[in-house]
């Protein structure tokens, strides 16, 4: 970088300044009429003849005078290149990134190999040289592959670099954390703050903030990707498509083909085409197939449901790991819900069509009302309500809601006592218990009371709300029964006014039927929270095989692929089975992107400001400029 030692000298460009004011006051030859003679008439013909040259000549002299005074000024500010090193070659630290995109392949190695093997020479080199050398491999959880090594170790650092790419593992399908091999090597730097640091990467870094960057990436080499699909339910309910492609490093038309299998149920699957032609102007773009399209290819019929769709691009690009996504979650399992009451209100009915339309993501709800007083079946369902009537056993293989129990079902746990009501409905109050997840957004202390049951033990339940230290809301959750009381009559209380009431039966969903996954796609490095409904809960794919202990549990994959997870029911021998897909990360896609900075090295180094001259070729341009002003003084016509 130019800079200046001495910024005052730039007062000389003043001297610019009383140049062209010289020229402006410079006097003009005057016309005057004397006496001539016919050499005189002569001589002023041969003149005028020159003139326009005369011109052409004085214009150049200014500018010379003009770039001499310049110069001149330039010298006095006395002009310097400035560079800062960072000590010898003497210790090196080098980081290799093995990130997704170090996976890319120009036809002959990826990218991460050219990096290892450039590493292995230059560690090689230094420390035959007597120098010492530290590798980082930059990963998703950065570590020393070797730490400040030196004669002794090079055969041991050799067979470690080796060992990067002797199963193909090392390099990662995530995206590297930069940060942390800084760190690291900042770890080395506080014992020799003079050693070099070299990243080899293929990513371009704008400020590379002092580290000494190698790009494996070469012009040949480009991806298409498919970056996400979502696949949603219009205002019709009809399914839609929204595929985000990418194309990186080339102009290309890319053909995307998205195939839908088990279309409405059908065996047969219906596949979409489209073609689209990206450039580097535009690099991603959606691609929609809307209900158009799909009645195009069922014979007019809307796509309401399927099992999976698989979307693809065949290009052999330099990335394959990118090209394929699997979407899954189209066919939505089934909640069965069963309400039996002697004397059947419309909040439970209304609540439910409202819960059907807002998780229509995640289930397919049936909600089925008995009549008046009609028994309820105690299996085959996922959800029973009980008001007033008790069944006689218990189900066991859902989730049951007791609402105002007039009897104590076998297996129940309850021992219910009399029926009582509380001196001013108007004024009277819940009270809060034990803090429970059902209990989320819920308030007791504004939901009034009048009348309510008794209860006098409750063996394995927690006690949610009170009144005058009675119960009145309870649940259980054990492997045998997830059961949850209400203690009281809707019609005597204004719970079903209230927000309270939505809260509570939205937390029994959340709480008793989770969704396995909180999404049916993911991409390497994010954490996998699985929530388990049933027991036996597992996952397998893409080399993984796991057995989970427990309702919940937490994964983070590394490998892109589908993975399913099966779980057993409460009761039943039929699995619940389903899938979820993991793809790289969009940032390792692009594999010509560029990044603002490098993380910044927070080590104090010996720094060693270069001061390049540059009077020297300043004042050669002073003499070249001044010799054409004397020049083209002397070719002046008078």
């Amino acid at each position: 970088m130019m800079t200046w030692l001495t910024p005052i000298g730039f007062l000389g460009l003043i001297g610019l300044i009383v140049l062209i004011i010289i020229y402006i006051i410079k006097p003009n030859y005057q016309n005057k009429v004397i006496s001539s003679t016919f050499i005189w008439r002569l001589s002023l013909k041969y003149r005028k003849k020159r003139l326009p040259i005369n011109k052409l000549q004085n214009i150049l002299q200014f500018l010379c005078q003009l770039l001499i005074l310049t110069i001149s000024a330039l010298l006095l500010a006395q002009p310097v290149i400035s560079s800062m090193q960072f000590g010898d070659e003497n210790e090196k630290i080098i980081i290799i990134d093995a990130s997704a995109s170090m996976r890319v392949n120009d036809g002959s190695r990826m990218r991460f190999e050219k990096a290892v093997d450039r590493a292995k020479e230059v560690a090689q080199e230094t420390i035959e040289n007597g120098g010492i050398v530290s590798i980082v491999l930059a990963d998703a959880d950065p570590n020393f592959v070797a730490q400040r090594c030196g004669e002794a170790q090079l055969q041991e650092v050799t067979e470690k670099l080796d060992e990067l790419l002797a199963d193909g593992t090392q390099c990662i399908y995530g995206s590297a954390d930069m940060q942390g091999a800084v760190s690291l090597a900042e770890e080395v730097l506080r014992y020799n703050s003079e050693a070099q640091v070299h990243l080899y990467t293929a990513t371009n870094y704008i400020e590379k903030n002092g580290i000494i960057v190698e790009n494996f990436s070469t012009e040949t080499e480009w991806n298409a990707a498919i970056l996400g699909v979502d696949a949603y339910l219009d205002q019709s309910n009809h399914v839609e498509v929204d595929i985000r492609v990418g194309c990186y490093g080339r102009t290309e038309y890319l053909t995307v083909y998205c195939k839908v299998h088990k279309p409405n149920g059908n065996e047969q699957p219906i596949e979409l085409v489209k073609t689209e032609a990206f450039d580097p102007t535009e690099e991603e773009r959606n691609i929609v197939f809307n209900d158009d399209h799909m009645r195009d290819q069922l014979g007019g019929r809307s796509l309401t449901s399927y099992d999976y769709m698989e979307v693809y691009v065949t290009v052999s690009d330099s990335l394959q790991d990118d090209n394929k996504f699997f979407v899954y979650g189209g066919q939505k399992q089934v909640i069965r819900i069963q309400y039996a009451s002697s004397k059947p209100n419309v909040f439970f009915n209304n609540m439910f069509r409202s819960m059907r339309q807002t998780m229509k993501n995640d289930w397919k709800i049936e909600f089925v009302e008995l009549e008046a007083g009609a028994t309820g079946a105690t299996e085959g369902f996922d959800f029973y309500i009980f008001e007033h009537k008790m069944p006689s056993v218990m189900p066991t293989d859902g989730v049951v809601l007791l609402v105002n129990p007039g009897s104590e079902p076998e297996n129940s746990g309850l021992s219910l006592g009399d029926l009582k009501s509380t001196p001013d409905p108007r004024s009277t109050y819940m009270a809060a218990g034990n803090p429970h997840d059902l209990m989320n957004f819920v308030d007791p202390g504004r939901i009034t009371l009048y009348r309510y049951r008794e209860i006098r033990s409750s063996d394995g339940y927690q006690e949610l709300a009170y009144y005058n230290g009675s119960p009145l809301i309870l649940a259980k959750n054990d492997d045998q029964a997830k059961v949850v009381v209400w203690a009281f009559d809707l019609h005597f209380t204004n719970l079903a006014t209230m927000p309270d009431f939505s809260f509570m039966m939205f937390n029994m969903f959340n709480y008793f039927i989770p969704t396995t996954m909180d999404a049916n796609y993911y991409e390497i490095g994010e954490t996998v929270n699985l929530q388990a409904r049933g027991t036996q809960l597992k996952v397998k794919g893409e080399g993984i095989d796991m057995a989970f202990e427990g309702k919940t549990g937490k994964m983070v994959i590394s490998k892109p692929g589908s993975y399913t997870v099966t779980q057993m029911p409460m009761k039943g021998d039929t699995p619940i089975v389903e899938q979820f897909f993991v793809n790289i990360p969009n940032y390792e896609s692009n594999i010509s992107k560029n990044v603002d900075a490098l993380p910044i090295i927070n080590v104090d180094r010996n720094m060693e400001i270069k001061l390049q001259d540059l009077l020297f070729y300043f004042a050669i341009g002073l003499v070249l400029f001044m010799f054409a002003e004397w020049y083209l003084n002397t070719k002046k016509n008078y």
